[in-house]
């Protein structure tokens, strides 16, 4: 009976520290979209993003915080001159997908 109870109870932790894994993706460097259209190089807080066809253009200066499912992006389009903003969820620890407040879903996904 004790060896069931404690076979249960380690079962348990086990499972536990499997479902809780606090494992976070790193954030800090370069992410590309999966469409080829930008790069976005991330670094203690912020981010800059810029066009892979000319690699200079900034197409947006922001901001990122963590968030429990990954991350909150926000940022100043250039082009449009606005304030807009994503929340990012981690696919994996190499892709992000992310929805923003308007437009299409984007994904981007760690460039090594």
């Amino acid at each position: 009976m004790r060896l069931a109870a404690i076979i249960s109870i380690a079962g348990g932790l086990g499972l536990a520290a499997c479902v809780s894994g606090n494992v976070r993706p790193a954030v800090d460097g370069n992410w590309a979209s999966d469409d080829g259209v930008f790069v976005a190089t991330f670094q203690n807080g912020a981010f800059t993003s810029r066009l892979t066809s000319t690699g200079e253009t900034v197409v947006a200066d922001g901001r990122y915080n963590r968030t429990p499912s990954g991350l909150a992006l926000a940022w100043t389009s250039i082009a449009a001159n606005e304030q807009r903003g994503a929340s990012c969820r981690f696919a994996s620890q190499r892709q992000l997908v992310c929805s923003p407040s308007a437009g299409e879903a984007f994904s981007m996904t760690r460039v090594a």
